[in-house]
């Protein structure tokens, strides 16, 4: 999905113009400026690149650098909008909307989080026609790894970015904001779920009895047969605003002012989410997509102390119950029947392209959605239903 390097075509006069933003004053870039590709190891249908743009400014007082990064977003592509079955189409369609990033910094809305949650700044979005480039600040990791502790607090940011439409701030309604978003991902990904609990190819291949042992596979029949009143218990959730892609490749730190911030990047699904959304995306997404080596229930206990402790923060309480069971149930629906590579199982030449494609042995790929459907079987068997 992304674009080559070299056709990021730059007009001076309109780079100036966003430097000069960037910086506060006027500016006249002094020769040429480069461009280099940033690794982006999440996936985003509606992602065409990311960049960073460098390079040397003169003002009328003094010459220096300056660093910018460009996001290029577009609509889905073909090969995206063929899998869509044409009775969900304009549903999946909504999910993927392509400029709602670049609506949410046009709208001012990033610039009102609460206190330690921050975007970057935005200097500019580039419209053409099924297309925009968005210009924003240079933001670099401080911290190289995440801790629990470091989890912790991140969490508790989001908390009071959701705690505060969950009291004092109504709701957002512009109509580029997503709504039922986890519903439509879900319905995406999870469209081969029940084949594939019913391949006996897929369940017979030794690594799969293995990795997942003899019980998974009816247990998963079991709870997919219940899957609506899961859907029905996320329907009866609070509802506020959530990011809905919070987890670490999406989430950097900064310190300011001897404070540590949380900056989330990637705003492409933000809209109205259920409770603990974020939370939940923090920690399941942290370590069964995005691989961080932490044990998943230490995780979520601190993540969801630090994301009650962000409630508070800004007045909303939730009894500790039912904000594990937002918990369990968000993470239910969304993670559970997403299984991925996992049709590759017992076929070498398939096995071999996922893992080059996930750059690990196919093994660790397969060990992980096993670890995931484990601990979200023991979740599901903590939370009874209505």
């Amino acid at each position: 999905m992304q674009a080559r390097p070299e056709s990021l075509e730059l007009d001076r006069a309109m780079l100036e113009t966003t430097v000069s933003r960037a910086l506060g004053h006027e500016a006249t870039l002094v020769g040429d400026w480069t461009v280099a590709p940033i690794k982006y190891d999440a996936f985003n249908p509606v992602s065409a690149g990311l960049y960073r743009v460098s390079g040397t400014a003169r003002s009328a007082s003094a010459t220096g650098s300056w660093s910018l990064v460009v996001k290029i977003c577009h609509e889905p592509q073909e090969e995206w909008l063929a899998r869509l079955p044409p009775d969900r189409r304009a549903a999946e369609l909504d999910f993927l909307r392509w400029d709602r990033e670049a609506e949410a910094y046009e709208s001012g809305l990033l610039e009102t989080l609460p206190r330690g949650l921050v975007a970057p700044r935005c200097f500019g979005v580039e419209r053409d026609g099924a297309s925009a480039r968005i210009w924003l600040e240079d933001v670099r990791d401080e911290f190289s790894s995440w801790d629990t502790a470091r989890y912790a607090l991140a969490a508790r940011h989001l908390g009071r970015f959701n705690g505060e439409y969950l009291t004092t701030k109504p709701l957002p309604d512009q109509a580029w904001l997503s709504r039922r978003w986890i519903q439509g991902w879900v319905a995406f990904f999870t469209r081969n779920a029940a084949t594939q609990l019913a391949d006996d190819r897929i369940w017979a291949a030794p690594l799969t009895l293995e990795l997942f042992g003899p019980s998974a596979r009816d247990e998963l029949r079991r709870t997919l047969a219940a899957l609506d009143g899961w859907w029905a218990a996320l329907d009866r959730l609070p509802v506020t605003l959530g990011h809905l892609d919070a987890f670490r490749a999406n989430l950097l730190s900064r310190v300011t002012r001897g404070q540590t911030e949380t900056v989330a990047v990637d705003w492409a699904f933000v809209g109205i989410a259920p409770l603990a959304a974020d939370v939940t995306q923090l920690v399941l997404a942290s370590i069964f997509y995005h691989g961080e080596r932490l044990e998943p229930a230490a995780l979520a206990e601190a993540c969801l102390g630090g994301y009650d402790r962000g409630l508070r923060d800004v007045g909303c309480v939730i009894a500790p119950d039912a904000l594990r069971r937002a918990y369990v149930i968000n993470a239910i629906t969304r993670w559970l029947f997403i299984f991925g590579p996992f049709a590759a199982v017992g076929q070498p030449a398939r096995e071999a392209a996922v893992a080059e494609a996930r750059g690990k042995p196919y093994r660790d790929v397969l060990a992980l959605i096993a670890e995931k459907t484990r601990y979200l079987l023991q979740l599901s068997r903590d939370v009874a239903l209505d």
